[in-house]
Parts: C-alpha cells; structure tokens; sequence
C-alpha cells in the first residue's frame, strides 16, 4: 500500500490551515482576469441571434474603421477546430451557426467599450433554418441535420461509436449476462423515467483569458482553465503546432465545477492574438456570457426497467439514457459513456443492457459538471430503488444493504471490485441519521447510495527541489480553484520527505515548467498527482539522507528525518537543519537536490464498445452515501430541507476539515441544483435567466445544516491509502430529497428540479 505504514505521521491526517489563505484572504492572490501586460488590447464578441442558420454574408469594414479597433476576426480567418475527442467546434462560427450566443465575430481594441461598439456594427445576414430543442426529437430521422458534415471531423473513434445519418454522435452500449433470460426469471418488473434539467456552473469567477503571440511565433495564454495542460495540447492540435509552442499558465481560478476544464473563452483570445502584431488581448466574459453562451450541466433522461426477485435481488435492468449534448459534442461522449455504465448504481445485478445516447441539439454547449454524469444518474437509479424497495414492503436502507457491491464482486463494466466502502458509508449514515429510530411527525427521510468512477488512464507528474535555505519547491500542474489541492499536496509533500508544511512552497499551473498533468477534475488529484508527489517527495528524502550521513559521518540507516532536521537516531544532539544540508560545499560529488515523480494507474484498460466492459477502466471509485430530512407544505408545495449527512470514503483522510468543507460545499451545491436552479430557453432557443437577478440560486441561508462524515478503506495504490473524494458530496443530494419528499408526502416526483410548483401538480394528481 503506497505509503502507508504503522508509524504516526505529522502531517497528514490532520486539519492544517490552508496554505494559500492569507493571499486570499489578503487580496493578493492572482487570479486569470488580474493579468494586465503592457499594449493590452480588448476584445469582444458579435454572438448569434437565431438557433440555426447558415452565415449568407459578414461584413465587418464599419467595425474595422471604427478609432481603436486592431484586428477583426471570423471564422473563415481562423479555421480551426477544438475538443477531443470529436473536433467538431470551431474557435468562431464557419458557415453556420448552431445555438443562439455562438460566437460570429471577435473584435480587437485599445479598450472594452470601443470593442463592444465596434462589435455592434458588424453586419451579419443569416438562412434561418429550422431548430431542435428536444433531444428525443433530435434522434429522429426526420430532425434536421445539425451536423451535416460530421463525417468531416476529426474524432479518436476508439472512445465511441456514432450512428451514421442522425444527430446522435455517440451510442454507448452494456452488455452484462443475458438481460432477457434475467427478466424471464423476475418475480416482479418496475419501470421508470427520470429527467435531470439543464443548469448552470455559475462560479463566481468569469471566465478570463489574455493571449498573446510573441515574434518568434510563440503563444502565451494566461487562463482560468482546470487543465492548462489539455488546454495546450487541445489549442496546438487545432492549431497544426508542437505543444511546447502553447505555453498555459494558470494561475487561482475562482471555481471550476467542470466549466472551466477544457477550451471555452480560449480559442477567441488566440484568434485575435494572432492578428495583433504581437500585442496581448484580454477577453473576461460577461456574466451574461457566462449564463447564455458558454455551456451548463446538460439535461438527461433515463428509462429503467428492472427485474427482481420476492427478495428483492436484482436479475436484470435495461437502460435508455439521451443525453442532451447542445450544438457541440464538447465532453458528451465521455459523459454519456461515464454516465450510462453507471445507471446500475452500486449494486449486484446480474444482467444488464444498456444504451446510452449523445445527442445533438441547438442549444447551448452541455460540458462537464461536478460529478460527470453521476448526479444524473443516481437520480434515476436511486429513485428506482427507493420505489422498488417501497413496492416490495422492504426498508429502504436495509434493502441496499442486501443488494451492494461487496469486495470482490464484479461491477457493471467487468471490474472486480476492490477496497470498496460501501457498506461503510451507508451504515455511518444511517448511524447519524438516526434511523432506527421514527421521523418527527409531518417530516421524511431517505439515504442513497453512490458510486463515481474517475477518469483513467491519466497520467500525472511532478518536479521538487531543495532551495538553498532547506525550503522544498514543488512544480505541480494541479489547479486550486479552491479546493484545497495545495494544500493537501503540500501536506504529502511534507510527509514524505520529513519537511515542517511551511517550508513546502507550490510554483502556479504554467505548462513551460510545470510537467505535465491531465488536468484537475474527476477527483483525481490526490490520488494521481498525490502519488507523484509522494515518489518525489522519498527520492528527496533518500538524498538528504545520503547529504547528511556525509554531514555526520554516520550510515544513513542511524539518521532519521523530522520537521526539516535530520539526526541521529537517540541522539538528538548529532543532527544537521535542512539548510545544511542544502549546501553545496567544495569537493561535493553532487549537485542540488532535485527530484522528478510522476503516476499512472496500473492495469487500467479501455472499454469494449461493443460491451463496454473492461477489466478496469478506473483507478478508484468514490463510495458516498446522503442522507435528507425534509417536511413539504401541502399548500404551497414548498420543500425544507432540515437536515443533510454527507458520508464519504476518502480511504485515508489527508485532512479532515478540508474534506469537511468538500463535502459541504459538494452538498451545497447539489442542493441548490436539486430544489432551485435550471437553465431556462425560451421557444426560440435563448436564455432567459442569464444573471444572478434572474437564475434562482441557493445562498448560504437556504442550506440546511449539513454533517459531513469520513469513513475509511485505504486502497492499495493511494498516496498513503488515500482515494479522492471531491465530487462524491454532489452525486446523490437530489435523488436523497426527491425519495424524502415521497416519504413525506407520498408522491413521486421524477423530474428535476424539485420545484413548488411540480410537487403541487404531484399532488394534485394525487388527489385524484
């Protein structure tokens, strides 16, 4: 077990403040739009009105003329294509536009205002062609094609399977056992569709770039980015260029949740940056750009049927899941395939038939959102569990206990499943739930189960070195956009070497120096980049040990390291600071201390697209479980939600009260999601709620109070036994409020969100 032993350690496991909390606390901190160079110019956009439509005649000589303006870009001037693994989305719109707010034309000026208002004489004249909005529609063969030169692009077919001729540009299929013999031998068949809704990330933070393309042909992109190193294969690729000519620094990002991984505002900045004769351009989003042109949380339905036994075992389930993709394919195809293997949740079902479909749609760009699908799912499959346990007379939290995945049970994709907390996780919510015991009168209850996978293969690395005062420089690519990896990061650093934590100091994201790393999502930095650290953290170690055995004219095996000193072992007296051994004296036979670690999961394989299975397609899964207590009023429909427990199996709990706010923050947010939030297109495509006056967010008074709980089951790979644990909270607040609402008032609402209004419509149907 990577780094795990039986001795006590100082630094991980223990709440440390973070690292980086007097720079932002202090104002300090640097984020992406507080970059200002030196001929800065400022761009803005000309973005379409209409849904769907060819581009019949752009003409941009008024804004070229206007005092100020520096260069004037369209499609046709920048050509180029973005986001694998299907390049189908164009830095500026070519030939057709295909969702209202994609961007026509950019605009380059000394100042915002003369950008915006040159921006405002472009003249554009369109082919309104017909639109499609609903994703089912779109699957027909008689939907127009929003595509029609799909066979064009560039797409890795190793990661999914399009169906020719249509608007689905990725059909997933499970195939587990034999579905229809396990339906044959069910004592009893249920049924279901769920809808999750369309959303927004809404970080506090817009999305910022300043690009600038210096005389030698070399690109500089400050950004708000998760992935720096994504972003600079993905912009070098499209671009026909060597990756080392994309430099991406980022610096604090100011939340992420997914919308901020990959290329958005990017590929404009680069665009203009190309034509300004080496001058930087700066493009910050609007807030209204952010609600109506970048991309949200897309919206999904799921159709279950599932066959089980009088004892409740699962023999079969079959799985229809659209997911609605918008205009471009950005990570649909990994969402729909992430998602739909996990529509048999975290329990043991026999056969299984799966198909999960990506759709095309004129609307704006769907992207990844905390948690990749599974907050959708488990919506779904939650639900269905809920009823069928209510159906058969069984109690809900004692049902799952029967049906979860055990140790080395195989899941839906072929995985034998190993150090999984499951079972851990729903008993200590139950435990803090106080389940045993009844609900208050006028109140119900529910607790799910989750399971994420994260991303794989991916590979992390990372470069440390000791400075002349004993202090450790650690060059990482991982974002904080504050979640704490620096800290924690930190926290493994200082522990595997034997440093104090003030002495561990992090360079920000910057591809020119920093190695690379796939990027900072799917839970998976301290797990990956944690295990890269932890490698470099022991060769540091390794080598202040052989400097000071020099020093101290002992063997290594008597030294040992603590708080930045090394010393003999029951010898306190006989010891030497880091700084000593720092010194590069005459007659040295080596240099500086300098380390490289680097990790990638070991036997992760790729998905059979006919099955989709593999033997492992994951490092680790998360293992979550939520417990709700709400009440409804029966007169406006209104839900309080009085009490949420949020358990996790982080395998080994690097720091409790950063895991704590995690999962409070994860909870938050699902929450907010679950009972509020939605997206909301008028019938020609636009958004109508495109700011924080308009779009319906919970703030800090509307959450209730949350108890986050840590439970652990080391996994053999994780730094120090350690899984992450970062998306768990979000995965199944949702389907906990929708089951408590039904066991609080008896209805079973199966659309999203959880509003007034439709728990009135439930019921009222209920009435009769």
């Amino acid at each position: 077990m990577t780094g795990i032993s039986d001795r006590d350690f100082s630094i991980i496991g223990r709440s440390v403040r973070q690292v980086d909390g007097a720079e932002k606390l202090t104002g300090t901190a640097v984020f992406a739009g507080d970059v200002y160079l030196h001929g800065m110019l400022f761009a803005a956009v000309l973005r379409s009105p209409i849904a769907h439509g060819l581009i019949q005649r752009i003409d941009v000589s008024r804004a070229e003329r206007v005092k100020g303006v520096k260069a004037v870009v369209t499609g046709n001037d920048c050509p180029f294509r973005y986001n694998p693994p299907l390049r189908d989305q164009p830095f500026l719109a070519i030939d057709r536009v295909r969702y209202v707010g994609e961007p026509v034309v950019a605009i380059a000026a000394e100042d915002e205002e003369t950008a915006r208002r040159a921006a405002l004489l472009v003249e554009v004249d369109y082919e309104e062609l017909p639109a499609v909005f609903d994703p089912l529609a779109a699957m027909s063969k008689e939907a127009p094609r929003i595509h029609p030169d799909f066979d064009n692009y560039v797409r890795d077919s190793r990661l999914f399977t399009p169906v020719p001729q249509s608007n689905i540009l990725s059909h997933f299929k499970l195939r587990k056992g034999n579905v229809d013999a396990g339906f044959a031998a069910a004592d009893r068949i249920f049924e279901g569709t769920y809808r999750s809704h369309a959303f927004n990330h809404a970080p506090l933070e817009p999305h910022a770039a300043v690009a600038q393309v210096d005389r030698t042909g070399q690109l500089t992109l400050w950004a708000s980015t998760q992935s720096p190193w994504f972003v600079a294969e993905d912009l070098a690729k499209a671009l026909g260029w060597p990756v080392h000519r994309v430099r991406v620094i980022s610096p604090y990002i100011g939340g992420g949740f997914g919308i901020k991984h990959g290329l958005k505002n990017e590929p404009i900045a680069v665009a203009l940056a190309l034509k300004a004769n080496g001058r930087p351009v700066r493009f910050v989003l609007s807030r209204e750009e952010v609600f109506s042109s970048t991309a949200v949380r897309g919206a999904v339905t799921v159709s279950l049927k599932t066959g089980v036994r009088e004892d409740g075992s699962i023999v079969a389930r079959k799985a229809e899941v659209v997911w609605d993709t918008g205009a471009y394919a950005d990570v649909g195809p990994l969402l729909c395939r992430n998602g739909s293997y996990s529509a048999t949740g975290p329990y043991r079902i026999e056969n299984q038939w799966i198909d999960g479909y990506c759709v095309y749609t004129n609307k704006i760009v769907s992207s990844a959102f905390r948690g990749y699908g599974v907050m959708e799912m488990a919506f779904a499959y939650e639900s269905h569990t809920d009823e069928i346990a209510r159906a058969l007379s069984l109690d809900t939290v004692e049902y799952r206990r029967r049906i979860l995945l055990r140790e080395g049970d195989e899941n839906a994709t072929g995985e034998v499943v190993r150090s999984i907390g499951l079972r851990e996780c729903l008993d200590a919510c139950a435990e803090a739930m106080d389940w045993d015991n009844p609900v208050p009168e006028g109140r119900g209850r529910a607790i799910v189960t989750t399971a994420k996978s994260s991303v794989a293969p991916s590979g992390s690395s990372c470069f440390m070195y000791m400075n002349d005062d004993g202090s450790l420089t650690l060059m990482s690519s991982t974002t904080e956009m504050g979640q704490g990896s620096r800290t924690v990061l930190s926290q493994i650093a200082a522990e595997s070497v034997g440093a104090r934590l003030e002495d561990i100091r992090l360079r920000a994201s910057d591809t020119a120096f920093t190695p690379p790393d796939r990027s900072t999502s799917s839970s998976r930095s301290t797990f990956n980049m944690g295990n890269a650290v932890f490698t470099a953290g022991q060769d540091v170690r390794k080598q202040i040990l052989s400097r000071a055995s020099a020093l101290l004219e002992v063997s290594p095996d008597e030294l040992e390291i603590c708080n930045s000193s090394v010393q003999v072992r029951g010898v306190p007296a006989a010891c030497c600071s880091f700084s000593d051994v720092a010194k590069v004296l005459p007659g040295a036979t080596s240099g500086p201390i300098t380390a490289h670690g680097s990790f990638v999961p070991k036997e992760t394989t790729s998905f059979d697209l006919e099955t989709g299975r593999g033997v492992r397609i994951t490092a680790f899964w998360l293992y979550s479980s939520q417990g709700v207590e709400v009440s409804v009023d029966g007169d406006t429909g209104e839900i309080t939600v009085h009490k949420i427990v949020s358990v996790h199996d982080t395998g080994r709990t690097l720091n409790p009260s950063a895991c704590a706010v995690q999962a409070e923050g994860g909870v938050a947010i699902a929450c907010s999601a679950a009972l509020t939030e939605e997206t909301i297109l008028d019938e020609h495509g636009r958004v109508v709620n495109p700011s924080f006056m308009d779009y319906e967010m919970a703030t800090a008074g509307d959450v209730p109070e949350i108890f986050p709980i840590m439970v652990e089951v080391p996994h053999a790979e994780g730094p120090y036994g350690a899984k992450g644990m970062g998306e768990g909270p979000t995965t199944g607040v949702a389907a906990a409020i929708a089951n408590a609402v039904a066991d609080a008032a008896d209805i079973r609402v199966r659309d999203l969100p959880l509003t007034p209004e439709r728990i009135l419509r439930s019921m009222q149907v209920l009435e009769g």
